[in-house]
């Protein structure tokens, strides 16, 4: 009889994927239990397990035929075709490194150009707009809007052959001077207001680059 000493079974299929045994022509103890340790040999049963470890024997040598007709060479034609791989997949892999090498230079100085106009936006930033003459530039406007209004009133007048000096030439110019004070005031607000908001927004933008 066929005695085994290693049988590895497939998992999912239950096919014996190897086995290892070795023939025996002898007694045979079992431990059956009770009989207080009675070396009888049960025939029937060693019949039945040597049935059973012949067919998984079979079921392992058919197994084995069908690898090596059908698996073996189909595993030799993948060893052979990765084999011719190689040398492409190599050349491939030194091609692309001599462009990364070719191309490094000029990455080097995108980046270079990249981090300087990146350093002169958050120098830029970090200093800000100066408010104070923006609003100075806005009262100058506005004076400015209201000196033209004055003058073009004034040669009207003369046009129109009107004293200047008259209460209603007066009355006007207190309106105009009224007016531009309202209008120096509100330009001014509103230039302080508008470049402090650019402040912030420059120094919030480039807090967000350096955090990049």
């Amino acid at each position: 009889m066929k005695i085994y000493t290693k049988v590895v079974f497939d998992i999912a299929t239950g096919e014996v994927e190897e086995a290892e045994f070795y023939e025996y022509d002898g007694p045979i103890a079992q431990c059956k239990g009770g009989g207080g340790g009675s070396d009888a040999v049960d025939e029937e049963y060693n019949a039945r397990m040597a049935t059973i470890y012949e067919a998984q024997q079979e079921m392992a040598e058919d197994y084995f035929d069908f690898w090596k007709s059908d698996y073996q060479p189909m595993e030799r034609e993948q060893i052979a075709a990765n084999r011719e791989l190689i040398p492409l997949q190599t050349e491939v892999a030194k091609e692309q490194l001599k462009s990364s090498q070719e191309l490094l230079p000029l990455q080097t100085e995108t980046s270079k150009k990249q981090l300087g106009v990146r350093q002169q936006f958050m120098d830029q930033a970090s200093k800000g707009v100066n408010v104070d003459r923006r609003v100075s530039q806005a009262e100058a406007d506005v004076k400015h809007g209201y000196g033209m209004a004055t003058s073009k009133a004034q040669r009207n007048f003369s046009r129109a052959g009107l004293n200047q000096n008259s209460g209603r030439f007066a009355a006007m110019q207190n309106d105009l001077a009224l007016s531009e004070a309202q209008s120096v005031a509100g330009a001014k607000t509103k230039a302080r207001r508008d470049a402090e908001d650019e402040n912030f927004k420059r120094l919030g933008t480039a807090a967000t680059i350096g955090m990049a």
